[in-house]
């Protein structure tokens, strides 16, 4: 009695409401579009917005310009409540399967868009980006966070007859507690990836050692431990459309549904 009494209430219809999901969309989205004209004319406060999590980006940056930034945290709470609202309608659907069974691809979509806005909140907030870590072969950079050492093992740059490097073949290895656990070659789009650890070479330089010049790999890290979730997410939405797609033009095959003109 009590489930059923908390599904009709009107705080849970108020939730699962598609009038909310459009006002919150679209509020959203023009929230969005008319922030992001600030940001071509203010590179000093938003240039960084890609080179860091957005939850460190709003604690070092945004604080100091709240005037110009505060439509990004108001986007980011209206985009978790219709996250929110996406979630309620997909727990009503399971308590109503058997009346509502035949929208299940909808309600895929509906669980994956909230398995990527939780997979974004959870990396803004836990994962980090570490650009221009240069290393020479044989060299080891800690990463604490995740209790791992990344050793660049062999490094050896593709250059054009011009000079401009081609490609960057770095050996790369992961080590924790002394142990190996994962050794790969890294090259252009081809990155070292570990549990949400993506390495990828991003250039070269070199340096002068002992009477020589020795080249050394340049590295971007980046650690999202939410994109697994992401990925199940964009699975189920691509799964949710393609079931959808199904539906509508096997109705349509047997006539519950008009032609489009």
């Amino acid at each position: 009695m009590m489930k059923l009494s908390l599904l009709d209430s009107k705080t849970w219809k108020l939730l699962c409401s598609l009038k909310l999901a459009i006002v919150l969309a679209s509020a959203a989205t023009i929230l969005s579009i008319g922030g992001s004209l600030l940001l071509p004319f203010n590179p000093r406060i938003f240039g960084g917005l890609d080179t860091m999590p957005l939850g460190l980006w709003l604690e070092r940056v945004a604080a100091q310009s709240p005037g110009m930034t505060w439509w990004i945290p108001l986007g980011g709470i209206l985009v978790s409540l219709l996250a929110l609202n996406t979630l309620c309608c997909f727990i009503d659907w399971l308590c109503h399967f058997r009346a509502r069974w035949r929208k299940s691809g909808e309600y895929l979509i509906h669980i994956g868009f909230v398995l990527i806005v939780t997979a974004f909140l959870w990396g803004s907030q836990a994962g980090f980006r570490s650009e221009n870590n240069g290393l020479l072969i044989g060299q080891s950079k800690p990463l604490p966070q995740l209790g791992v050492t990344l050793k660049l093992e062999a490094f050896k740059p593709v250059l054009a007859p011009s000079g401009r490097p081609m490609e960057m073949l770095n050996t790369l290895a992961l080590y924790k507690g002394g142990q190996l656990i994962k050794r790969v070659q890294t090259r252009s789009n081809h990155p070292l990836t570990w549990n949400g650890l993506v390495v990828i070479p991003a250039s070269y330089g070199q340096t002068m050692r002992g009477g020589r010049y020795l080249p050394y790999s340049i590295l971007t890290i980046n650690y999202d431990p939410g994109a697994n979730l992401a990925f199940a997410g964009s699975i189920a939405m691509g799964c949710g459309v393609l079931l959808t797609l199904f539906s509508f033009y096997r109705k349509r095959a047997r006539g519950d549904r008009p032609d489009i003109v």
